[in-house]
């Protein structure tokens, strides 16, 4: 039944897709960092959920649901920490470039 697994396909997605909301409001996030945490969790649960689909056929949907809120829960830390990296890069290269464009100094 091709039409069931795609259900659970976006169900997974939704489900992955909440524990990153429920994340993100726990840890009093602003709601740019949680939408774009629950886009990260969507797409990564799609992906995981692919790849249990392909190694496992016979996979219990509770299971799927499980591991769904579990990836969206880390897909959270997983925003945060890259996002602590790319504002890092940004500092560094900002200062990098006043450094060039004042002389050195």
């Amino acid at each position: 039944m091709k039409g069931f697994e795609n259900f659970w396909d976006l169900a997974a997605m939704g489900f992955g897709m909440i524990g990153a909301l429920l994340k993100g409001i726990k840890k009093r996030f602003n709601w740019g960092s949680i939408i774009l945490s629950m886009l990260v969790a969507g797409i990564l649960t799609y992906s995981v959920t692919g790849i249990l689909a392909f190694f496992y056929s016979d996979v219990d949907p509770k299971i799927i649901v499980l591991i769904s809120f579990i990836v969206g829960w880390v897909a959270n830390e997983l925003t945060e920490v890259m996002d602590e990296i790319v504002g890092d890069v940004y500092e560094i290269f900002i200062n990098w470039l006043k450094r060039k464009y004042n002389g050195g100094k």
